[in-house]
């Protein structure tokens, strides 16, 4: 797509067992079917989304009010004829099916096609639940049009299906056709949301980049994501959360506490891996996300100057000033070479929540100046060898 991306144009007008009596508004991973749809559109490119209704059920108008409260530009069109009035003559249309929740790489390549265009499936048994357009193949769901085409649409329309007729035009006009490499999923019944949603957890699922992620934080998450999801959870509550805790836990550490301080800190961790699955399911902006981690990431270094005082008062020996400055330094020094390197860190390097769990063990024998020299040295020696490397020109592997 060139310039602006085109309107996505989804349909929320079938009847169905959802609330507000639609298939669009079924419940699917914490978020209506149509919330899906829309923001999948937004991350292929789409520069706004127009909702095609009969009515408009409260349900329907709160899923409107949560889209544009993160953002996107999004209105409700009752009827080919207002969609018509909507998007200018020479707008491209990109067409989404009635509860079809196609992958975004399928929206982005119909998106760059030239207009019209459909994305295809052969016409085997499994593909049956989708719409037949010749001998050979079906509608997977997505297709580009443009205004124009709506426009000569709606004159004629009276009281056709409006996405049929869609359809139907653009084949006898030999619409290009693109095939899909995976059948989008109909969420029509249980099963098909069941496989939706098991579809969208497993997509969201990032491989760890630390230790600590792979050992702790992602089976963690497989347990409490349902949970969450359940309760329509939102990430930035739990991102909230977790920054909460280190920021808190890192103010008691200062204060002259220890163990408390440790304790928040390992469940912000928690709190925040939780939070970016989260935020991958429901396909929401990183900025906050990455707000809530720099003031994790703040907490920590709380955390370790608190623990820094209370050793060197303790013992009379300025150096642990020295080594809990070099641990913050080394942390910030790791965070932003995790953030701006594009190459994938060995599972082995320190991250902040590494060194935060390293700690644990230390702590639970009394050993805290022991813990606080050894993640200390963890730190300063996976920065010094990230350095390394990069001098080096020599990528890092995993």
């Amino acid at each position: 797509m060139e310039g602006e991306g085109p309107t996505a144009l989804i349909g929320a007008y079938e009847p169905g067992p959802g609330p507000g009596g639609l298939r669009a508004l079924l419940p699917l991973a914490g978020m209506s079917v149509v919330e899906h749809q829309a923001r999948r559109a937004i991350e292929a490119g789409a520069a706004r989304v127009l909702l095609l209704i009969d009515e408009g059920p409260g349900e329907l108008l709160e899923a409107v009010a949560r889209l544009r409260h993160d953002g996107i530009q999004t209105g409700m069109a009752q009827g080919i004829d207002q969609v018509a009035d909507a998007v200018g003559e020479d707008e491209t249309v990109l067409l989404i099916a009635e509860a079809c929740l196609p992958e975004v790489g399928l929206l982005r390549a119909v998106g760059r096609a030239h207009v019209p265009a459909l994305a295809v499936l052969p016409d085997t048994p499994e593909h049956s639940q989708f719409e037949r357009i010749d001998a050979e193949q079906r509608w997977a769901g997505v297709a580009l049009l443009d205004g124009h085409r709506l426009a000569e649409t709606a004159a004629m329309i009276g009281a056709w299906d409006p996405v049929s007729t869609l359809l139907r035009r653009a084949v006898q006009e030999g619409a290009g056709r693109i095939d899909a490499a995976r059948a989008p999923i109909l969420t029509t019944d249980a099963a098909a949301l069941a496989a939706a949603e098991q579809a969208i957890l497993a997509g969201a699922r990032k491989p760890a980049d630390d230790l600590i992620g792979r050992v702790l934080f992602a089976p963690t998450e497989e347990l409490a994501m349902p949970l969450l999801l359940a309760r329509k959870t939102e990430a930035n509550v739990v991102a909230g959360i977790g920054a909460l805790l280190a920021f808190v836990g890192g103010a008691l550490s200062l204060a002259g506490w220890r163990w408390l301080p440790l304790i928040g800190l390992l469940l912000s961790g928690l709190a925040a891996a939780g939070a970016a699955r989260l935020g991958r399911i429901r396909q929401r902006s990183r900025f906050q996300e990455r707000l809530f981690g720099w003031v994790r990431l703040a907490g920590v270094g709380l955390g370790a100057a608190g623990l820094s005082r209370l050793l060197a008062t303790a013992s009379g020996q300025w150096g642990w000033w020295l080594t809990g400055g070099l641990l913050i330094a080394a942390m910030l020094g790791l965070a932003a070479e995790r953030r701006l390197s594009p190459a994938k860190p060995p599972i082995w390097l320190a991250s902040v929540d590494t060194l935060i769990w390293a700690m644990l063990p230390f702590a639970a024998f009394g050993h805290w100046d022991w813990g606080l020299g050894a993640v200390t040295l963890y730190a300063a020696a996976s920065f010094v060898w990230i350095e390394t490397i990069k001098l080096r020109n020599i990528p890092p592997e995993a």
